[in-house]
């Protein structure tokens, strides 16, 4: 097992030294050992956290439910079916941001054929006064072509 000094560890995860530091005062990470010097040791097990701890907020985790996923390795059956119900939730509003993102698509799909005189005024302006679905914006802005929408 190697022995990271802090910034060792730090280009290792391509993290900075303060995240580390601020992972350890959340109890998400902590230092295996100390050197002789003072310095803080960790190995391959804290860089294995650590890079898992980046990759699931890539996916859109809070720290909090950060925490609650690497407790769950010691948790009780019941509490991991929590943790996997969090999990779930995160699937859902992934499939759910795609679903708004294909609709967008679309919109800007549409707008690419549009004619420009069909076009009322700019996309933002009507962003800026309603406040309205992707569908309602789909339908209003039909006619619009692309250069129009900004």
């Amino acid at each position: 097992m190697a022995n990271f000094k802090i910034g060792e560890l730090a280009a290792a995860a391509e993290v900075g030294r303060d995240t580390i530091r601020y992972y350890e005062r959340l109890g998400l990470l902590q230092a295996s050992a100390r050197s002789q010097a003072g310095y803080r040791l960790y190995n391959d097990d804290e860089l294995a956290r650590l890079k898992f701890i980046r990759s699931v907020q890539d996916l859109g985790f809070t720290l909090e439910q950060t925490r609650d996923l690497l407790e769950a390795s010691a948790a009780a059956p019941s509490r991991v079916e929590d943790l996997l119900a969090v999990t779930r939730g995160k699937l859902i509003a992934a499939e759910s941001n795609i679903g708004r993102l294909r609709q967008v698509e679309q919109l800007l799909a549409d707008q690419s054929s549009a004619s420009q005189a069909s076009c009322s005024q700019p996309l933002w302006m009507r962003l800026r006064t309603e406040k309205s679905s992707a569908e309602h914006l789909n339908s209003d802005l039909a006619e619009c072509p692309v250069d129009q929408l900004v």
